[in-house]
């Protein structure tokens, strides 16, 4: 079991972020050793005391001794998975964590169909953010059973790019088209954030040629930049 320690990622809102939060917390609690002690699969030596002991007393000094090692272990442990959550019924909080907010509903599929139907590149830093939003959505629809296929995907992702990848888009449909059965999302993924690398750098040798032109010329040597005494 690993030092105390409390969970502190992301709070649980409601099923609004029940998903995300579940990966993050169940992580949270294999990492450091909780979980067995939380979903059960650690059983309370009370529930095998009668391996140990009989009706009159322990069945020898030696199991004796030996049921009170795994009774205190169990009882440590479990007290460091109550710190963890905070909780003092951590199996029963677990249980109804689940129970409330895990149910499939409209409504949080609604939510995830949204977040990638509304994506749009220019609300992100990068393409790589971009993409990474619109695959985690698709991959929780998939998780609530709700799996899209892969030309919807391929749509969405063209659909939210900026007017500066026109021709990108434009070229890459013609090519998926040509295999829409077998679309391959990684590397349709893969081309975005190479074009958005190609982009960015086109825009910046153009900077540097925009600037380089502003340097004053030199009529006596027709060099930019060269100072006339030193010319």
């Amino acid at each position: 079991m690993a030092a105390i320690t409390s969970y502190k990622g992301e709070a649980l809102v409601g099923r609004s972020n029940y998903i995300e939060w579940l990966k993050e917390a169940s992580l949270f609690l294999e990492v450091y050793g909780f979980m067995p002690y939380i979903d059960g699969t650690e059983k309370n030596p009370l529930s095998i005391k009668s391996l140990y002991y009989t009706e009159t007393g322990p069945r020898s000094p030696e199991l004796a001794i030996k049921y009170l090692e795994k009774e205190t272990e169990y009882s440590r442990n479990t007290k460091r998975a109550l710190g963890a959550i905070k909780s003092t019924l951590t199996n029963l909080l677990w249980a109804a964590i689940k129970a409330t907010f895990s149910e499939t509903s409209l409504e949080t599929i609604a939510r995830y169909f949204n977040k990638l139907i509304d994506a749009s590149y220019e609300s992100f830093k990068s393409a790589d953010e971009y993409t990474s939003h619109i695959q985690s959505s698709a991959i929780y629809l998939k998780e609530l059973g709700y799996e899209l296929p892969k030309p919807f995907i391929a749509i969405l992702l063209f659909k939210g790019l900026s007017s500066s990848f026109d021709a990108f888009s434009s070229r890459k449909y013609k090519e998926v088209t040509k295999n829409i059965k077998n679309i391959d999302i990684t590397k349709l993924i893969s081309d975005i954030i190479s074009e958005e690398a190609r982009l960015k750098s086109n825009t910046i040798s153009s900077a540097n040629k925009t600037t380089s032109n502003k340097i004053p010329l030199y009529r006596h040597c027709g060099k930019r930049g060269h100072i006339e005494p030193k010319c």
